[in-house]
């Protein structure tokens, strides 16, 4: 079961992280749209990129991510730190949404660097996600920190 969920957390993992990083690159071409037809098409990639592959691959990362954390019983301060870039790669993610809703409403707009911005947040989200993860990092000097519940399962196993 852990393998399972573990080819289900990677193959989510590569297929977000690869929309993360090509979801801008589109949304650059937005201001070249010529034409009315160039525009739909345009809105049409990106919107179908978010909504039926970026945002399920998410989905799928994060909730195979979960049941592994628990399956495995990992409780590193690593994972911790790893959890909260992983939250900074899904605000990205609803940003990246809210410029795709936007350029739907303003044809050519001033927000065209917002993109290109996105993708410099993003890239340096992924490449310390992804050292924590084959590093696996010993960060207890960090312990005190985070406080000692988030280390370690709740007691108690059984119905009392």
């Amino acid at each position: 079961m852990i393998a399972a969920l573990k080819f289900l957390h990677v193959a989510g993992l590569t297929c977000w992280c690869a929309s993360l990083i090509a979801l801008p690159l589109l949304m650059k071409t937005h201001g070249r749209a010529r034409n009315q037809r160039q525009y739909a098409h345009f809105r049409l990639v990106t919107h179908i990129g978010y909504i039926a592959f970026a945002t399920p691959a998410a989905l799928v990362t994060i909730i195979a991510g979960t049941a592994l954390i628990f399956a495995a019983q990992v409780f590193a301060p690593w994972l911790l730190v790893k959890l909260a870039f992983v939250a900074a790669m899904v605000l990205v993610h609803v940003w990246f949404g809210h410029l795709i809703q936007r350029s739907g409403e303003e044809k050519r707009s001033h927000w065209q660097a917002a993109p290109l911005a996105g993708l410099l947040l993003v890239l340096p989200l992924i490449a310390i996600v992804l050292a924590l993860v084959l590093g696996k990092p010993d960060l207890t000097p960090l312990r005190g920190l985070i406080p000692d519940q988030f280390l370690a399962p709740r007691g108690g196993g059984g119905a009392s």
